[in-house]
């Protein structure tokens, strides 16, 4: 096994959202929408910040990706009596679209290429009555391939 880095990201995950086109100049140009940039940029401040604790230099090599996003329950389903558990989320935001906001933030900040993982682990729950919303991420460098 190699390094493994591990950290948490307060708010609502945010999905990846659809590109937004423009037209200027006669160019068509390509952009994020504004919740999905910023979002990014969230996620990558957390990033850098539990990278120093390798000095900043990136995973190398295969890398197994974990998450886990625990999404607001709603207000409508709160009880008084006997608060809510977490419970699997199986409505929107998608989960790949989760994911690849995860991804695409951490290019080049945890490690080189988004190529790089090879393996992924990951849920969407819905937070338990009062537990605010997250996700937790772990990137590991991993060597050899485990056969069953």
């Amino acid at each position: 096994m190699g390094r493994k880095l591990s950290f948490t990201i307060s708010g609502e995950p945010v999905a990846q959202g659809r590109p937004r086109f423009s037209n200027r100049g006669g160019f068509v140009r390509t952009y994020d929408p504004a919740k999905s940039r910023n979002a990014k940029e969230h996620i990558r401040f957390a990033a850098a910040e539990a990278m120093k604790e390798f000095d900043g230099e990136t995973l190398k090599g295969p890398i197994h990706f974990k998450a886990q996003f625990g999404i607001e329950m709603p207000k409508s389903m709160a009880r008084k009596r006997t608060p809510r558990p977490r419970e699997w989320r199986v409505k929107k935001p998608d989960l790949d679209n989760l994911l690849k906001t995860v991804k695409d933030a951490c290019s080049k900040v945890v490690y080189l290429d988004d190529s790089q993982i090879v393996r992924i682990t990951t849920e969407k729950i819905q937070c338990a009555q009062g537990e605010a919303p997250f996700t937790k991420v772990s990137f590991e460098e991993i060597n050899q391939i485990e056969t069953d």
